[in-house]
């Protein structure tokens, strides 16, 4: 598989020797790199750059990238809906149809031994500005889904992260209603409409891995102290993104704060503004270096021993050279990382613990960094990551939980006729806050301290567009309190994209 370089030129001829041999081609125009065809699966999307375009939910549809005719090896299991899906797409919309399932049981420890099943189902429709209406940067976004399933951590277990991430709000939701609009080359982006703060502040796809509550979407402690929304709660919002360089951004963002927002009944369409709502303002500023990064120079042979030079023109004019695998036809990479900081600040009332009385404004800082610590073949996705994320809100009167850490090691293609399957690994780790764990001694049982859990699971990529996953996770002190016996939780997360 040939894999255009980067840039436009005519490549001169280079003598050869008996021991070297230089491979001349043209290359042809292209605005970017793409991805080698085998690579083209869920996680290399889900462990992204600055990448504008990622949600938790949505898988971007590509124009002809699913011709395939052969099932098993269509990104999509619904194919291309013979063309019109392509037909949609190269006039400006884009469906996204995913369904997602988890499936738990507590075979020791907790309240009691349970089972249960919850699922979510997502349609995802966005519609671009140049396609449809002639102007560059604009995307209409709309999100509906379904959820469905009983809460096991609720029932049978009794603990605060609960062990499965996509129940809550068990009905139909109208969940987003947005438009983006890209300015400047995409260096600045301006968001607004019906939308939530996890969205785009204190996430990562490494954590959509996960089943464990406490990490997948955002830290759990930012929508159970602030009411940060999350998925699938959405508010009145706008957000700014702007690219300060090439490997730096900064957010800045306003949402709603309604105690409305969290109601089943109103299926998301609580679209008013009430006089006691208050507003969050979050910023945020990412830095996502690439360390390591192999040489132009340090280019590695072919297959068939030649080695493989490309010679092209940049933009000043000057020739450079680009190595290329002859097998993948991608240019080699290093380690790259992701680091973020952040903080949010709301006016809304806030009860509080042993009160009456509630408080006007709550505030926290978050943080998180991942990195890449090996990559098995610089021109595969494959590889070591390690991650961790902090969160502190230091008002023990209103935050439920001050203090939460998260980390985790997430390996692709550990083993090697499997490189597409995900390892991984993670610990959840929360304070109970002193005045929370007074004013519920009693209901509780117990004066809360901390909880902690640790996650296990492998993800078993079936095929493009399919997943199973099986999952472990040992729930440490549930509740906090002592009072409720360790629990080992086994399990699964069960997706496919349609």
């Amino acid at each position: 598989m040939i894999l255009p370089l980067l840039l436009a030129a005519a490549l001169t001829s280079t003598n050869a020797t008996s021991s070297s041999r230089v491979i001349t081609m043209k290359v042809p125009e292209i605005p970017h790199l793409m991805q080698a065809q085998e690579l083209r699966f869920n996680l290399p999307r889900q462990i992204p750059g600055l990448d504008w375009d990622i949600q938790r939910f949505w898988h971007p549809y590509e124009v002809s990238e699913d011709d395939t005719k052969n099932w098993m090896n269509s990104s999509y299991a619904t194919m291309n809906w013979f063309g019109l899906r392509d037909r949609l797409a190269t006039n400006g919309v884009d469906i996204s149809l995913n369904y997602l399932s988890n499936l738990a049981g507590n075979v020791t420890g907790g309240k009691s031994r349970g089972f249960t099943y919850c699922d979510n189902f997502t349609l995802d429709l966005e519609f671009h500005s140049e396609q449809l209406l002639g102007y560059k940067g604009g995307t209409l976004g709309i999100i509906m889904l379904n959820r469905d399933g009983n809460n096991l951590s609720a029932q049978n277990i009794g603990n605060q992260f609960t062990v499965q991430q996509v129940y809550g709000g068990s009905t139909a939701i109208f969940y987003g209603l947005t438009y983006d609009q890209h300015f400047l080359g995409d260096k600045l982006s301006f968001k607004f409409g019906r939308m939530a703060a996890g969205d785009d502040f204190a996430s990562s796809p490494l954590y959509w891995l996960y089943m464990n509550n406490g990490i997948d979407g955002n830290p759990q402690a930012l929508p159970v102290n602030g009411k940060f929304t999350a998925y699938p709660w959405a508010s009145w919002a706008a957000r700014l993104r702007a690219k300060t360089s090439e490997k730096t951004e900064l957010m800045l963002g306003a949402y709603q704060v309604s105690s409305q927002i969290w109601r089943p009944s109103m299926h998301g369409l609580n679209w008013n503004i009430d006089p006691n709502d208050g507003v969050m303002l979050i910023g945020q500023f990412g830095w996502a270096p690439e360390f390591f990064k192999p040489a132009a120079s340090s280019m590695p042979t072919s297959h068939d021993g030649k080695s493989a030079v490309a010679a092209a023109k940049g933009s000043d004019g000057k020739n450079f050279t680009l190595a290329v695998d002859a097998l993948t036809s991608e240019v080699p990479k290093g380690l790259p990382g992701h680091y973020w900081m952040g903080g949010y600040y709301s006016t809304w009332i806030y009860p509080q613990f042993n009160s009456n009385q509630g408080q006007q404004g709550a505030y926290g800082l978050y943080w998180h960094f991942d990195q890449m610590l090996y990559r098995m073949n610089p021109f595969k996705d494959t590889g070591l990551t390690a991650w961790s994320a902090f969160v502190l809100c230091p008002q023990q009167n209103t935050a439920k939980l001050p203090f939460q850490y998260n980390g985790g090691l997430v390996y692709t293609g550990m083993i090697p006729c499997r490189p597409r399957d995900v390892s991984i690994f993670g610990v959840i780790y929360g304070n109970f806050s002193s005045n929370y764990a007074q004013a519920n001694q009693a209901t509780a049982g117990g004066y809360a301290t901390y909880e902690l859990v640790y996650e296990f699971a492998y993800r078993i990529n079936l095929t493009k567009f399919a997943f199973v996953q099986p999952d472990a996770q040992w729930v440490i002190n549930p509740g906090g309190t002592g009072n409720i016996p360790n629990a080992l939780v086994l399990g699964a997360q069960i997706g496919v994209t349609f």
